[in-house]
């Protein structure tokens, strides 16, 4: 048993290499001046919710994310929710965390996206040795799948098991937020927009409403608790999605929000207007595409 914590700390640590200076630029989103990795985290401090915004296939944004955590692992007690995992598998990460199941057996029961050998598992491995709280903040994609295909109905075809996941309510903005998705999805030429493009956008916002439902439920239970959470850039870009939603329900907490941009002249560029809004830390990266 000793000897299984002496590799898992040994494969921490070589996760969390430092990276090449040339690798990225962070900057600060309110007056303009390029940042450290630790500068940032000092300024996260003061913050009670932090989404990290990230494109799902990039190794910098994620080694980025592997070194963030310890940094802000201090006096505060730190909860880490992922969008990578789903509700309905809670209990097998509280599982995972505490030592009662195998890393074979949370495996075969969690459903880890494809990348999380690489890129996830550093986090929950961390969690794990520290015995932090983890959220499996998203909805099961099952239930998300169901509603792009057959839209607002889905829910009276769900089986009564199903029900349980859902948030207590889902709304379906008209606004910037649905436009600026379904632009993405357009642009993407993405094969989902063979189905209605109104049921893909109330996936979406289910997806945002279960994950910002999540990290409140959590709060609540520790309300002094300081969460860090991970998803895909367009869920917390600009404030939107599943931060609006947080802020909302809590709007006397300190949310901040770290959002990637690709650039040609990422070591040099100024940051643009709509950078600006984009988040609070803007990390930019080599223009080399990437999804969202």
């Amino acid at each position: 048993m000793r000897m299984k914590y002496i590799i898992v700390i040994i494969i921490i640590i070589m996760n969390l290499t430092i990276l090449n200076a040339d690798e990225y630029r962070i900057v600060d989103s309110r007056n303009g001046k390029t940042l450290t990795l630790q500068q940032m985290a000092k300024g996260l401090e003061k913050y009670d919710i932090i989404f990290f915004g990230e494109f799902h296939d990039n190794a910098t944004l994620h080694q980025l994310e592997r070194e963030l955590v310890p940094l802000l692992d201090t006096k505060r007690e730190l909860i880490l929710s992922l969008e990578m995992f789903e509700r309905d598998v809670q209990s097998d990460l509280d599982a995972y965390i505490e030592g009662w199941l195998s890393e074979d057996e949370f495996l075969a029961k969690s459903r880890p996206w494809s990348n999380y050998q690489d890129d996830y598992r550093p986090l929950i491995e961390y969690a794990k040795q520290k015995k932090l709280t983890v959220i499996a903040a998203n909805i099961p994609r099952s239930i998300a799948g169901k509603m792009a295909r057959t839209g607002p109905d889905f829910t009276e075809t769900l089986a009564e098991e199903d029900k349980k996941w859902l948030p207590d309510k889902i709304d379906y903005p008209d606004d910037s937020y649905k436009k600026a998705f379904l632009a993405t999805l357009e642009d993407m030429h993405s094969p989902m927009m063979n189905n209605n493009p109104d049921w893909l956008y109330q996936a979406q916002c289910l997806k945002d409403e279960t994950m910002a439902e999540s990290i409140v439920n959590a709060l609540k239970m520790k309300p002094k608790a300081r969460v860090l959470h991970f998803n895909g850039d367009f869920h917390s870009r600009n404030f939107s999605g599943t931060v609006s939603r947080v802020q909302s329900i809590l709007p006397n907490k300190k949310i901040a929000v770290i959002s990637p941009s690709y650039s040609e002249n990422w070591q040099t560029a100024n940051l643009t207007a709509e950078e600006k809004k984009s988040g609070t830390y803007i990390i930019y990266l080599p223009n080399q595409g990437g999804e969202q």
